[in-house]
């Protein structure tokens, strides 16, 4: 009988020991240094704003497709194509590959529903390095992709000035629409701003 008593005294002050070690307020935390929130991450680096959201040549036609579309259209600029596409397979390794893919990049303009803000074209601005190897692979690679989801997409090489017929043309012909009647107004170049 005493052996009884002195096991079970011993399987009592075991339990014990272990339920102290298990709610120990060390155990439930992780050690300082494994713990990084994201006000320490962000205190890593620093910042500056950009001047602006547009180049000068950007705003130029930013302007211009602006005053082309007469309020047909809404018009945002630097949208990411992620947040128009999205990609079509039940795979989530292909999912993850393919929208990695897209997650950098952004359409230079896209025109929009007023009403619903439904996208209805994408519209890219390009100027001369979209001849360099790097962006003509970028622009194939676009191409490929609105194509694959339907989206048209209008391509206007950069001007010194734009012309209000010539963007309605363009945008009408790519989306299958009426052009609109405008006066045409060339659109100047944009003020000088530092990048």
């Amino acid at each position: 009988m005493s052996s009884l008593i002195f096991l079970l005294l011993i399987c009592i002050v075991v339990g014990v020991g272990a339920l102290a070690l298990l709610s120990s307020p060390r155990n439930l935390t992780p050690p300082q240094s494994s713990r990084v929130s994201e006000n320490d991450s962000a205190q890593a680096y620093t910042y500056s704003r950009q001047p602006y959201l547009f180049t000068r040549t950007e705003l130029t036609f930013y302007r211009a497709l602006q005053a082309a579309t007469q309020g047909q259209y809404l018009v945002f600029g630097k949208v990411r194509v992620a947040d128009v596409l999205k990609p079509q397979t039940d795979n989530r390794g292909d999912w993850q590959r393919a929208f990695n893919k897209i997650s950098a990049k952004h359409f230079d303009f896209v025109l929009c529903d007023p009403a619903t803000l439904k996208v209805l074209a994408a519209v890219e601005l390009d100027d001369s390095t979209h001849q360099r190897g790097d962006r003509v692979k970028r622009d194939d690679f676009l191409n490929q992709t609105v194509k694959s989801a339907g989206l048209p997409l209008v391509r206007f090489p950069v001007q010194e000035s734009y012309g209000q017929e010539a963007i309605q043309r363009d945008i009408a012909k790519t989306l299958g629409t009426v052009k609109l009647k405008s006066t045409p107004k060339p659109i100047r170049k944009a003020r000088p701003q530092s990048n």
